[in-house]
């Protein structure tokens, strides 16, 4: 796909990129090859790191190959999966560079599409790149399965938090490193709704967040099963916005709606009484 973003000397970046990677034996090399050549054209000061979660094919192996000949590649294995949410998180906290990135390796948003999100990062703490929101960009073409659940995902997470954000999903965002510590030290979410979690925890701490528009194309190869996931999103995103309401009733810092609506309230309160069983 053609990218609108043209590749051209920028001013001087500097960033520390997670890519987390899981039996991806097929698309690293050719993933992380296409991020250090955008970062060395246009002149970005970066470390990779690799965020390996417990491969059984020869991931590892290429990894420790690409670290072997680029000094900014850094890998971080885990020989036990921990899931992606983890991993994420424990690289965040080791990285080193001014700013701070995460996206995936099957480049379903090219490198490139950084530039969207550094041309708001002065103004705040975090930017999301956002499949949803389209502006001027064309629009994504993905299959209705995906789709749906990605529009009722949207739904149901901005009902339940109060919350602005549209594609709090979109695995593709940019932080500013003073941030990182307090913001992903106790994340709790393993699986795949770990970035809503971010999104969540990052208006209780008050951050400044904005969603850019980025060209985004769907992974044809991806292995996810729609219905697994679903259910498994779905569990984690409710033990988050239980999660929040608990530390409402403890007078700790929550996502700034407080407790949402009355049904919401109304609903916290018979959960809690069955856990409390």
């Amino acid at each position: 796909m053609k990218r609108n973003v043209s590749e051209h000397k920028t001013e001087k970046r500097h960033i520390s990129l997670i890519v987390p990677v899981h039996n991806e034996e097929l698309r690293i090399r050719r993933g992380i090859c296409r991020i250090c050549d955008y970062f060395e054209i246009n002149g970005y000061e970066y470390e990779i790191l690799i965020t390996e979660d417990g491969s059984t094919d020869k991931t590892v192996e290429i990894a420790q190959d690409l670290q072997n000949t680029n000094n900014k590649i850094i890998l971080h294995s885990s020989k036990k999966r921990i899931g992606k949410g983890r991993a994420i998180s424990n690289s965040m906290l080791l990285a080193k560079k001014e700013f701070v990135a995460y996206m995936d390796v099957d480049l379903a948003a090219d490198p490139s599409e950084f530039e969207r999100l550094f041309n708001k990062i002065n103004d705040y703490d975090i930017v999301i790149g956002s499949r949803l929101l389209r502006g001027t960009l064309p629009p994504i073409e993905r299959p209705f399965n995906r789709t749906f659940f990605s529009f009722f995902y949207s739904r149901f997470f901005r009902i339940l938090f109060r919350n602005p954000i549209i594609d709090p999903q979109c695995g593709f965002k940019l932080f500013r490193k003073e941030i990182v510590s307090e913001l992903f030290k106790n994340i709790s979410t393993t699986g795949f709704a770990f970035d809503s979690e971010v999104i969540v925890k990052a208006y209780s701490l008050n951050y400044k967040i904005v969603e850019v528009p980025i060209i985004w194309s769907h992974d044809k190869a991806s292995q996810l099963l729609v219905r697994q996931q679903m259910i498994e999103m779905g569990k984690d995103l409710f033990r988050i916005w239980y999660e929040s309401h608990v530390l409402w009733i403890n007078n700790q810092n929550v996502y700034p709606q407080k407790r949402g609506s009355r049904i919401g309230r109304l609903l916290f309160w018979v959960l809690r009484k069955i856990y409390e069983k």
